[in-house]
């Protein structure tokens, strides 16, 4: 299971937006795909329909069980859709990290959710987890059960200026969590038409270089219509741009795997607290070969009208082919 965290203290920045049709498209797609909402708003139960009323077990639950998950973990989650299931977020786990939430106390407070997903690893494809806008254990505890993170950062001057102070952030729990976390930048709500977010798009490349995803999270409309609906966009518009985007930065997922380490973790605690980890064992999701990226490039190219010049996704920002579609509207 190949597990990628969405993380960003700022709001507004389409970080559930994006872990929701991040994780509907690759359902779609019939990956069998897991949303972990460590969001304490709940917005990802929100905006997939599941009523809060009906859910009798929660993250909060599952996080403090002995072992994390209770004695059925799969009764921990909601089934959305087909391929797609939910952790879901409720209001009781915004008081876990509290100095009596339950969560503090315990030796191995930041890989609860680690361990719960180990368990139930084996039933899926990727997990998506949908990181909560504050930096807790509950954001250590993401961080730790992630294979990659993605930031998503909206093109506009706010977001660029706190862009490096959020990967910064990100970098040194990495290094606290003792592992490498790989990084992405995801830039979001991007207007193509507005010369301001086309100059702020490009400043993000210059700033973030290689970490800079080479597509974008376009501004629809229908994204919006989607959530108030209570329905992922691959449902509610499946031929629109805006499910298009979504395709397009899943494609482009698939076809560069993480090459990382993650540290799993020993069922005996060290004394102090602190985690006993066993040696790094390689990650290695589903290999993608040099010829399926090369086909998926120039694919992409030659929809967006872009000339076929050589490229690799760990060229320098200079010289990156954005991944876009040429048509700037919404398709229902």
């Amino acid at each position: 299971m190949r597990s990628v965290a969405i993380v960003n203290q700022k709001g507004g920045c389409g970080k559930t937006t994006t872990a929701i049709n991040l994780a509907a498209t690759l359902a779609a797609k019939n990956r069998r795909t897991l949303l972990v909402d460590m969001d304490p708003q709940g917005h990802c139960g929100i905006g997939l329909g599941v009523p809060e009323d009906r859910i009798e077990h929660g993250l909060a639950e599952a996080l403090l069980a002995d072992p994390p998950g209770g004695a059925d973990p799969d009764a921990m989650l909601w089934e959305v859709a087909k391929n797609l299931r939910l952790a879901p977020s409720t209001l009781s786990l915004a008081g876990l990290e509290a100095a009596r939430g339950g969560l503090a106390h315990l030796p191995d407070r930041d890989a609860r959710l680690s361990q719960f997903l180990d368990r139930v690893a084996d039933r899926f494809d990727w997990c998506v987890i949908d990181c909560p806008p504050t930096i807790g254990l509950l954001t250590f505890n993401a961080l730790r059960a992630a294979d990659e993170a993605i930031i998503p950062v909206e093109t506009g001057f706010f977001s660029l200026k706190g862009s490096e102070r959020q990967a910064a952030a990100i970098q040194a729990m990495s290094t606290r969590l003792e592992r490498e976390l790989p990084l992405r930048i995801l830039p979001t709500l991007h207007r193509p038409s507005a010369k301001l977010a086309t100059d702020l798009l490009a400043a993000i490349e210059r700033r973030h270089g290689m970490l800079t995803m080479p597509l974008v999270i376009r501004e629809h409309e229908s994204l919006r219509e989607a959530a108030g609906f209570g329905q992922p966009i691959t449902e509610y518009a499946p031929g629109s741009e805006a499910c298009r985007d979504f395709i397009l930065l899943v494609e482009w997922l698939e076809a560069n795997p993480v090459a990382c380490t993650r540290k799993k973790i020993n069922a005996a605690l060290a004394p102090r607290g602190e985690l006993a980890l066993d040696d790094a064992a390689p990650v290695s999701p589903a290999a993608t070969s040099g010829e399926r990226m090369a086909d998926l490039l120039a694919r992409i190219r030659q929809q967006a009208n872009v000339p076929s010049s050589p490229m690799t996704p760990a060229m320098p920002a200079e010289s990156v082919t954005r991944i876009e579609s040429p048509v700037n509207g919404d398709q229902k």
